[in-house]
């Protein structure tokens, strides 16, 4: 059976490009005057990515990478603008966080709803009615919608659930989450029995909370080895954690119980101090296969004296403990939901949208110019230049012009000699190469 579970995903993105305007005129009467009339382009779609409720893993991302909005339509005559096009909308998990290629993190989707304009569209270009002026009365060019470029994120997805379930292969955390849950894992008695981690939503009264069952850790998980740190991700959101122990360690002699639950807590201390720091319970599972009780509770104090933390003795298969542990564990969830709730400014930050990101496509500040010399030219680098440049129709002699107009009205000439570029120089910004002279 097809493994449906996915944590991680790389896919392409691309925003709609803006829709070109248009160079149209409207003949009055007689034929002798004429008005322009092109419309402008509209702006392309957007894309946004959204956290929901109803998925619970990234497999949907395995088959289909290339995700593209919408481009804007271009200019009609009679001064219509093209139609904007349509927005593309992601859903992702909630719980997925967006990084780039760089594995820089963008933005954490937390929360249902949450969502971010991981590309925004391209500008629409304007007709030829928009560039009418005193000294230019029929304008005989218009503008090119802006061209924008695919690039790629990646998506990782870390489970949102109340309390996480850690231990070693075999302890029987599948099997709890089972009894106390309407979950249904694969089960079986060998390692390594889960591979994919579940969610389990545990009733109590008239609330609830959920329960993630990790896969099994062992020693050195948070360097990789076996199933690693990629499932250890799966407990940074929690806000309690439970410790299975294999109770039937303690008639094998060659097992020590202790020894396991240190090197349980070292592993997610190495792996993520903040997560080693939040509360915990420890159980001792398998209790109906250990005969010996004086050797059970002389272990459940010298385990509650080295944690300070609470330690159950459960049976996952004949249910003795699990209420008291659901109980326990309720409360624990309660009391920090509402430590939540107290905090307002928490509250706000969670109820926050994220900002828009666009790999800085609209940061087009005309103060950040960058100039690289090769050989004998020098290349301009600029996003509102080079989108300036993008934008006009250099095949035509007028647009030409104005953007020669455009450009020395903003100084560019002044700015790049003050910056060392000699006159005379061969200069090139975009598609654009010209030679610096007054």
């Amino acid at each position: 059976m097809t493994n449906m579970f996915l944590d991680e995903a790389k896919i392409n993105i691309k925003s709609g490009n803006g829709g070109n305007g248009i160079v149209t005129f409207f003949n009055l009467k007689g034929g002798r005057r004429k008005i322009p009339s092109g419309g402008n382009g509209g702006k392309g779609g957007d894309v946004i990515i959204e956290a929901t409720r109803d998925l619970s893993t990234l497999y949907v991302f395995k088959k289909k990478i290339h995700f593209k909005a919408e481009n804007g339509k271009n200019g009609e005559p009679n001064n219509r603008n093209g139609k904007d096009g349509k927005d593309l909308i992601i859903k992702v998990p909630v719980g997925t966080i967006i990084k780039d290629v760089k594995e820089n993190i963008i933005v954490d989707l937390g929360s249902p709803g949450d969502e971010i304009v991981i590309a925004e569209g391209g500008i629409g270009g304007k007709g030829n009615s928009s560039f009418v002026s005193s000294n230019r009365r029929f304008p005989a060019f218009a503008e090119i919608g802006e061209i924008m470029e695919d690039f790629w994120i990646n998506l990782e997805l870390r489970l949102v659930a109340d309390v996480a379930l850690v231990g070693f292969p075999n302890s029987g955390k599948s099997t709890i989450i089972s009894r106390i849950s309407a979950a249904r894992p694969k089960i079986a008695d060998y390692p390594f029995t889960t591979l994919t981690p579940n969610l389990g939503v545990v009733t109590v009264d008239d609330e609830n909370f959920v329960v993630t069952d990790v896969p099994g850790l062992i020693k050195d998980a948070h360097k990789g080895m076996g199933l690693g740190d990629k499932f250890l991700r799966h407990i940074t959101r929690s806000m309690i954690l439970a410790v299975v122990l294999d109770g039937q360690r303690i008639i094998d002699e060659r097992q020590d119980i202790i020894e396991t639950f240190n090197i349980l807590r070292e592993e997610i201390r190495l792996y993520n101090i903040d997560v080693c720091k939040k509360d915990y319970v420890v159980l001792i599972n398998k209790i109906d296969l250990v005969a010996d009780s004086d050797k059970l509770n002389k272990i459940k104090k010298v385990l509650e004296n080295k944690s300070g933390k609470s330690v159950f003795l459960t049976s996952a298969i004949t249910g003795q403990g699990l209420d008291k542990l659901i109980w326990d564990l309720y409360k624990k969830v309660a009391r920090y939901r509402e430590e939540l709730q107290k905090d307002k400014d928490i509250e706000l930050k969670k109820q926050e949208r994220v900002k828009v990101y666009s790999l800085d496509k609209r940061n087009l500040e005309m103060e950040k110019i960058k100039i690289e010399k090769n050989n004998n030219e020098y290349i301009v680098k600029n996003k509102k230049l080079e989108r300036l440049v993008a934008m006009t129709d250099l095949e035509n002699e007028e647009a030409l012009d104005y953007l020669k107009y455009r450009l020395k009205k903003m100084g560019i000439a002044d700015r790049l000699k003050k910056m060392g570029v000699s006159e005379g120089s061969t200069v090139i910004i975009g598609s654009l190469v010209f030679s610096l002279i007054e």
